[in-house]
């Protein structure tokens, strides 16, 4: 199943004199597009402006392949609280072309006593009006059943191998009894499981003991999930993995104990990949002082930030290969009248954080632009490990035949972010008051320039279903 948009892309496209920058080298060269996809890469292409419909001059400027973002949470709704993320999936892929994302992989929630072949199908209708890039979902697995294990294999080979699965969040929550059974199938057909992990046992008494105490405030969130309770289901997830011989993949890792524990399960070769997230590289735990009061509930998300140390491993796991990818985990709430909700109980405050747009320039800024990381590195944690790791056929790689998904970014442009200048329909930015480079001049999704010097050109509805295949362990970034 396939759905989106069937109408073939029309058009050619030369992008000439910059540099290629690829997850295995840089090079001048010139891309030609032609009816949505890469056509040619090189220096001297002979290929004149008479010959294509467009050209855009990228001297000076990297082109490289678009981002892909395996973890966002668009028009997502939080049951118990009654809220809903504040992007549709309109607003929430405008902000994330204007940021050089060209694909995501959102989620869809399986209801109890629902199949996860209905959660696929509603899903279906609720993205397919209005995203402007290329699109699929994992399928967040709640229910765990005899029916439920039957269906796995025909999603699997029909384009959806991933399964999201929460070890905390109530009624979300799935035991390691059912984690297992969801393993071994997984597995069994070329499946991946994606795991939230936290111990929910642990972060349940934690959540007591401070209300019981009195510490409802907002910056009581951090210290009610603290690095052991992730580091500790990281590993059991992992052990789990191991036993049951499939593949998995640990979502925003935020510790320096969970992101040993995968470089260790990886170092004795477990199949095990792990992401983490742009808030994780740049804010740390002093984002939750009580003295900040209700602002504090800005930063909610989970798990949440951590001690400055913790940055810094992280950043070393980007760059020594023990992470994998970086994945925005965008959950938008407002501030006034959602976050605002909690500001005296943090269990009432929805989590996440808008990150969408900023994903690219955040790691392009703090790992490219300071040294920690190379241009061809990033390019592996944006765009080609994300479709190795989620069976994306068509993206993340920029040669003859893939689909025409670019960027073009000028290296040294650089933005002030407010709230302002981004595109989310959010009213404050994590970010506030930061200086990034890398947001792209021109955003290319298969040969169409969708973001054309800072103007969308995108029609509502244009994105469609990616291709993906069965994960092959072997093939794991």
């Amino acid at each position: 199943m396939r759905r989106g948009s069937r109408m073939e892309d029309k058009g050619s496209l030369l992008i000439r004199g910059g540099t290629v920058v690829t997850a295995t080298g840089r090079v001048p060269a010139d891309v030609l597009v032609r009816s949505g996809r890469i056509d040619a890469v090189g220096p001297d292409l002979g290929v004149g402006e008479a010959d294509v419909d467009r050209v855009i001059d990228a001297s000076g400027c990297w082109v490289m392949p678009g981002g892909i973002d395996t973890h966002t949470h668009l028009a997502h709704p939080i049951g118990r609280l009654g809220v809903t993320t504040a992007d549709d999936f309109y607003t929430g892929t405008v902000a994330g072309a204007f940021g050089g994302v060209t694909t995501i992989i959102d989620f869809g929630l399986q209801e109890q006593g629902g199949t996860l072949t209905d959660a696929r199908d509603h899903r279906f209708g609720v993205i397919d009006p209005d995203a402007i890039i290329d699109f699929g979902f994992h399928l967040i697995v709640t229910d765990v059943n005899d029916g439920v294990l039957a269906e796995m294999g025909d999603l699997i080979r029909s384009g959806f191998p991933s399964f999201k699965v929460y070890m905390t969040y109530g009624d979300k929550k799935i035991g390691d009894d059912d984690l297992i059974l969801l393993l071994e199938v997984a597995g069994e057909h070329g499946g991946l499981i994606y795991a939230h992990c936290e111990n929910d046992c642990a972060v349940t008494h934690l959540i007591e003991r401070h209300l019981a105490e009195g510490k409802t405030g907002p910056a009581y969130h951090a210290t009610s999930r603290p690095p052991e309770v992730e580091a500790e289901a990281t590993n059991r997830a992992i052990m789990l993995a191991e036993l049951a011989g499939a593949p998995i993949c640990i979502a925003h890792v935020t510790s320096s104990g969970a992101a040993r524990h995968v470089a260790d399960a990886r170092a004795r070769g477990v199949a095990v990949a792990a992401e983490t997230c742009p808030q994780y590289l740049v804010l740390d735990s002093s984002v939750y002082d009580p003295g900040a009061g209700c602002e504090v509930a800005k930063f909610v998300c989970s798990p949440p930030m951590r001690e400055h140390s913790h940055v810094d491993a992280l950043w070393d796991a980007l760059a020594d290969g023990s992470i994998q990818q970086v994945s925005s985990d965008h959950a938008p709430f407002r501030y006034e009248g959602q976050k605002t909700g909690g500001c005296d109980n943090f269990t009432q405050i929805p989590n996440g954080l808008p990150g969408i747009e900023t994903r690219l320039p955040i790691v392009f800024t703090e790992g490219v632009a300071s040294g920690r990381l190379t241009p061809e590195r990033f390019v592996e944690l944006t765009a080609t490990a994300p479709a190795r790791l989620f069976g994306l056929t068509e993206k993340g790689r920029i040669e003859p035949g893939a689909d025409a998904d670019l960027i073009v970014v000028d290296p040294e442009r650089e933005v002030e972010i407010t709230a302002d200048v981004l595109h989310s329909d959010v009213d404050y930015s994590p970010y506030e008051g930061m200086r990034l480079k890398g947001f792209p001049t021109w955003t290319i999704s298969r040969g169409d320039v969708i973001i054309d010097n800072g103007v969308l050109t995108a029609e509502r509805g244009r994105g469609r279903q990616v291709e993906r295949i069965p994960i092959d362990p072997a093939n794991l970034p």
